[in-house]
């Protein structure tokens, strides 16, 4: 994960002093979450602004292994508006993740079994993006969603993580626009 940060500042520092874009000519972002790493998930966006700043299209995607024999991995699709319509301020929109689940379920009761599934989720979610001319931004953001899709063994029992129900997410969306 370190080198993914590395990387991102080294992108963004080169980035910076190599071009002189005034914030309005600014289209695209790339970011990683910070506050995921507080709980071990890897996660960052990349964004499109559209419609002269009055919309954005936004792909997440994260990497998450909470146990040793559960890992997930998601990719999304969002459609961001902002009320303001300068591609700062309030948002909110709405969006589908897609999430390939591997699970290595082993009990007392039954033979190991190596278990991946693919979920669904449709989100909402709203936010607060502030920009800097230096071109980076910061936007902390609520995703409320619904899981569709269950991961369970063939006894029946299902993962703790991963599988259907409400679910919610908080991204503080640290970018940088190019």
């Amino acid at each position: 994960m370190k080198r993914m940060f590395v990387l991102f500042a080294i992108i963004a520092l080169s980035s910076s002093l190599l071009t002189a874009q005034q914030t309005a000519d600014r289209k695209n972002h790339i970011g990683v979450n910070p506050l995921g790493l507080l709980f071990k998930i890897y996660s960052g966006e990349y964004g499109r602004y559209i419609d002269n700043g009055t919309a954005e299209i936004n792909v997440p995607f994260f990497y998450w292994a909470p146990t040793s024999d559960l890992s997930i991995v998601g990719i999304g699709a969002k459609y961001r508006w902002y009320k303001d319509k300068n591609n700062e301020g309030i948002f909110y929109g709405g969006g589908l993740a897609l999430m390939s689940v591997s699970w290595d379920y082993s009990s007392w009761s039954s033979p190991d079994e190596k278990i991946t599934a693919v979920t669904f989720e449709p989100q909402g979610e709203f936010g607060y993006r502030w920009r800097w001319d230096s071109g980076f931004t910061l936007a902390p953001s609520l995703t409320l969603g619904y899981v569709i899709g269950t991961v369970e063994s063939k006894s029946g029992e299902k993962a703790s993580y991963g599988s259907a129900g409400a679910s919610w997410g908080l991204n503080l969306g640290l970018a940088y626009e190019f």
